[in-house]
């Protein structure tokens, strides 16, 4: 008899908490990046604000072909892949000797985390079974939760020890043990969708965009990455607008704003281990609907009070809410998904996500300057909050996190299908 594939198997086990250690490793460098553009080359916002940029649009150009390579070639060859350009991006950034150098790396590594993001997400319904998913999906978040707490650390210490550069071997060594930890994850076979028993057809390069007609033909999945455009438009907005925040408003100095950060990071954390513990309980469209309002609310709190004490209330809330979103929206997507598509799928949720952060960036700087942080964020966090109340109140109770069967059968060209009858019985309408 087979065993369960469980998270708590050595092999899972031994895998995420080597994907955490590299998480940090890549915050590590995006912090330290950012520093050495300030510290080396006198980099002036705008500069600063480039090389963030850098790092963005690649999810944004790069969606459909970073979901098509995680489909064609499987999510850990990809992940492979990537944490090889990983190391290389990070051992050039020792060579940088230019702000141009240093912006045009930080675009490569931005490449190498729209493929390795989708690829992450994708490797849970292939290497746990099916009642420890939720479970899964919330313990792949907490990698990247714990790289917010710890990666700030890591970076400081590396600078300590070695300078700048030092963050940058240690994000290359970091790559270089994920990759050994690889051939951990053992892949469940992806589930034939032909009916005669032949192998299901590779998929193509034209269905790169299959992700984008997918989620617009099923109910859940539009819900879902309309919440993850949402919730990252607040998070693209408090990047701007939270050293202001502290500096402005709060008139604290900078070891406060660092003090927010770590709070809203171990309560981020703190919401991960409670999404882990409670599974599927938390693993539905209308909750993960509902943790959209209160996001946009706990942003208010945070950023549209002048006391400190509430800010720091607000921030250690808006931690658990980001937490508690991560893991559920990631299980809705892929149990209303082929398993053969949930590369293309993930990456347009991640194409959103970034999106998101770009529009909330590109707004809360104009926002910010005519009307200051705090009138910004109620008129975000309202925003926010009254478009997914909308969703909440429109979403049926009997929605189910499970929909559609993990792959469903070819149309009659023998393609990959186009799963309308399954978005039917995904769609309330």
């Amino acid at each position: 008899m087979r065993a369960e594939r469980r998270p708590s198997s050595p092999r899972i086990a031994t895998f995420l908490a080597v994907e955490s250690l590299s998480a940090i490793g890549s915050w590590a460098t995006v912090l330290v990046i950012w520093g050495y553009a300030a510290y080396e080359y006198d980099a002036t916002p705008a500069d600063v604000a480039l090389v963030g940029l850098s790092f963005s649009l690649p999810s944004v150009l790069l969606g459909p072909v970073a979901g098509w390579v995680v489909d064609r070639i499987g999510p850990k060859a990809t992940l492979a892949a990537a944490k090889v350009l990983g190391v290389v991006a990070a051992l050039l950034l020792l060579a940088a000797h230019s702000f141009e150098a240093l912006a045009l790396l930080s675009f490569l590594h931005g490449i190498a985390s729209a493929f390795s993001v989708p690829a992450l997400q994708s490797l849970p319904p292939r290497i746990v079974d099916e009642p420890y998913l939720a479970r899964t999906n919330a313990l792949v978040s907490m990698t990247d939760e714990m790289a917010i707490v710890f990666g700030p650390v890591a970076g400081g210490i590396a600078i300590g020890a070695f300078g700048f550069k030092g963050a940058f071997v240690f994000d290359a060594i970091t790559y270089g043990i994920g990759l050994v930890a690889l051939p951990l994850v053992r892949l469940a076979p992806v589930p034939s969708s032909v009916a005669d028993g032949e192998d299901e057809p590779r998929v193509r390069m034209r269905d790169a965009f299959e992700g984008w007609k997918l989620i617009r033909r099923t109910d859940a999945l539009r819900r879902i990455v309309f919440c993850t455009l949402a919730v990252h438009m607040l998070y693209g907005a408090a990047l701007l607008s939270e050293p202001l925040y502290v500096r402005d408003v709060l008139e604290r100095s900078p070891d406060v704003f660092a003090a927010l950060q770590t709070v809203f990071g171990i309560f981020m954390v703190s919401g991960g281990l409670l999404a882990a513990r409670l599974g599927d309980r938390l693993a539905t469209l209308r909750f993960v609907v509902f943790g959209v309002v209160g996001s946009g609310l706990m942003a208010i709190v945070y950023l549209g009070t002048p006391w400190v004490v509430v800010a720091f209330v607000g921030v250690a809330l808006w931690g658990i809410a980001t937490a508690l979103i991560n893991g559920p929206s990631r299980t809705v997507l892929q149990r209303n998904s082929p398993v053969s598509a949930h590369g293309r799928v993930l990456s347009t949720d991640l194409m959103a996500g970034s999106t998101g952060e770009l529009i909330g960036l590109a707004v809360a700087g104009l926002s910010v300057s005519a009307f200051g942080v705090q009138w910004t964020f109620l008129g975000f966090g309202l925003f926010v909050a009254a478009a997914a109340t909308a969703l909440w109140l429109t979403t049926p109770e009997s929605s189910s996190s499970s929909t559609v069967p993990p792959c469903a059968p070819p149309d009659a060209s023998g393609s990959t299908p186009s799963l309308a009858g399954a978005s039917r019985s995904a769609s309330p309408r």
